[in-house]
């Protein structure tokens, strides 16, 4: 399968400009709201450092930039159920609890302490947040990673064929082929027929290797299984996977790539965003 763009994407029925002009709004309002809240309505600043940025005007920048993406990408209706995979402290949950009217999010992540903020904290304006803990028996973002240890990811909560749109942001970055394996597998069979899900990589290239060689960074990311590259250990757990075999992934998952868009974090050219992002949706995707 070659190599496919964004724009190689169609989510039926095509939207009307007046359609996609009242998501904008329903946006930029739900933005509002999220800038306009006391700062012990956002994450602490030890939760917003430990998911990469410095403060709140980065952490609200970015929550800015990809939420308009994610509602746009999947033409997010206010009463429809979205998946967050890896949802950490709430970035994309808050502007969603403002945004959803009857819609259901549902946030997915192994932090405790950062679930256990977003319950007491984000409450939606007429919709459901939920917040679920996945069990973990070796939680190698905050401990050493155990390779012969065997978590078990699964989304046995949902129902079949019960999300609209899902999206899992610095997720698959952070985990190891099984684990992966355990996350897509599933949601193929949570994303309804006609969805799509927005997941972002570490995408192993020629780029990546004169990236290393240039800069000297991820010189520890060795192939730790046929293309899979593991590093560091903890917080800075590092997972990238050659393009055939993220392909190769997804589709024994029962999903298929339908957009590819390289990231910059490796320095290539004409990236918009930090990491590789992937649109994807299920084998027996239909139109309605």
């Amino acid at each position: 399968m070659g190599k496919l763009t964004s724009s190689a994407f169609l989510h039926a029925p095509r939207d009307s400009s007046h359609a996609m002009e009242d998501r904008l709004k329903r946006v930029r309002t739900a933005l509002a709201s999220c800038t306009g809240l006391d700062r012990n309505q956002l994450p602490p600043d030890n939760m917003i450092n430990r998911i990469g940025y410095s403060g709140v005007p980065q952490f609200l920048a970015a929550q800015s930039i990809h939420f308009e993406e994610m509602v746009q990408r999947g033409r997010i209706e206010p009463d429809e159920t979205v998946l967050d995979l890896g949802c950490g402290c709430g970035r994309l949950a808050t502007p969603f609890a403002q945004y959803l009217d009857g819609g259901t999010y549902i946030g997915i992540d192994v932090w405790r302490e950062a679930l256990d903020w977003c319950r007491g904290t984000v409450k939606a304006r007429s919709g459901t947040m939920r917040f679920i803990e996945r069990e973990t028996v070796n939680k190698y973002s905050f401990e050493i990673r155990k390779p012969i240890s065997r978590n078990s990811y699964h989304l046995s909560e949902l129902q079949h064929e019960q999300i609209g749109f899902a999206f899992a942001i610095s997720l698959f970055t952070q985990l190891q082929q099984r684990d992966s394996l355990s996350y897509l597998s599933e949601l193929a069979r949570v994303l309804k027929r006609n969805a799509c899900a927005y997941l972002t990589a570490h995408v192993i290239d020629d780029f990546f290797f004169d990236y290393v060689r240039r800069t000297g960074r991820h010189r520890a990311a060795t192939q730790e299984e046929p293309g899979c590259y593991y590093a560091y250990e903890g917080q800075e757990f590092f997972a990238g996977y050659t393009y055939r075999t993220w392909t190769r992934m997804i589709e024994d998952s029962g999903l298929r790539i339908v957009g590819y868009e390289p990231g910059h974090w490796a320095g290539k050219p004409g990236a918009l965003h930090h990491q590789d992002t992937f649109l994807v949706i299920p084998l027996g995707y239909r139109k309605e």
